[in-house]
């Protein structure tokens, strides 16, 4: 019997395009897998369509944000197959997947399939989210609020530092807590990672992994540190934050807000409430193509 697979991706959504969803399927066709082109309409679709493709090959098309939808709706014997066509592209890099189009369609046909751990978030009203790559708490989740579809379709990864400096210039970045290593941690700026790559190319957590079972949180306690020499440089050198800025490797963590001013929680690059929240790892929840 034929294997079958279900690309899902937003053909109105940068480099994503009808044509190049199509041409992929053409390409894992030619390799022997029965494909289909199920185009997303709406936010949070892509998710419904996962649960729909039931234990069938995945294809995400598209950023960590396209991803993200698909994992929260991925049957459990279902595989990931990624074409990186997004901005940032962290589980891509993460895993080593090409960044050409072509080249990842090649990855799906003949790459290995690999067990890796997923973060879990958990709202204050008991809603979970499954998230591949990092969680991110107050600065950064505030940056990602201000970038809209349309300043990223135009600036693309310029958009995030043009918005961390308005951000860092005009809004008040709330302090919070994080429950880690035995005690609660004050920041106004957290990572929690399952990888080490954090927005492209660029390490936050040295130490993070996919598959060690542990998330690694990155806690900077005022966000005019990371303008100092020594830091600004680690930065811009694509060095780890984590070598700069005090970090702890733990299975799970609670944060939650200081005072009454909202701190907001992004997820792979997109916005998911607001403190309070507590965080999780689930290991070995997905298998991917890579």
């Amino acid at each position: 019997m034929r294997k079958e697979a279900v690309i899902i991706g937003n053909p109105a959504s940068g480099r994503v395009s009808m044509r190049r969803l199509k041409l992929c399927a053409e390409t894992l066709e030619r390799g022997g897998i029965r494909t289909e082109v199920w185009p997303t309409e709406r936010p949070e679709h892509a998710t419904e369509l996962a649960t729909l493709a039931g234990a069938r090959l995945v294809v995400a098309a598209g950023g960590d944000g396209t991803i993200n939808e698909v994992i929260n709706g991925l049957h459990r014997e279902a595989r990931l197959g990624i074409l990186p066509l997004g901005t940032a592209n962290v589980l891509a890099r993460e895993l080593g997947i090409p960044l050409s189009p072509e080249r990842a369609c090649r990855r799906i046909l003949e790459g290995e399939a690999v067990r890796i751990d997923l973060g879990v978030a958990r709202n204050a009203s008991g809603v979970e989210r499954r998230f591949a790559c990092m969680a991110g708490i107050g600065f950064d989740a505030s940056v990602v609020l201000e970038v809209t579809p349309g300043i990223k379709r135009r600036l693309r990864r310029t958009a995030f530092a043009l918005m961390a400096f308005k951000v860092f210039m005009t809004s008040e970045i709330p302090p919070f807590e994080l429950s880690c290593g035995g005690g609660w941690r004050r920041a106004r700026f957290a990572i929690v990672a399952n990888g080490r790559n954090y927005g492209g190319d660029f390490w936050s957590a040295e130490h993070a992994s996919l598959t060690n079972g542990r998330l690694e949180v990155v806690l900077v306690e005022r966000v005019r540190s990371l303008l100092r020499p020594d830091i600004l440089a680690t930065i811009l050198a694509k060095r780890p934050l984590s070598r700069r800025m005090p970090s702890v490797s733990v299975p799970g963590v609670e944060a939650r807000p200081l005072g009454e001013t909202a701190v907001p929680v992004q997820l792979d690059g997109e916005a998911w409430g607001r403190l309070p929240m507590s965080f999780r790892i689930e290991p070995s929840a997905l298998t991917v193509l890579r």
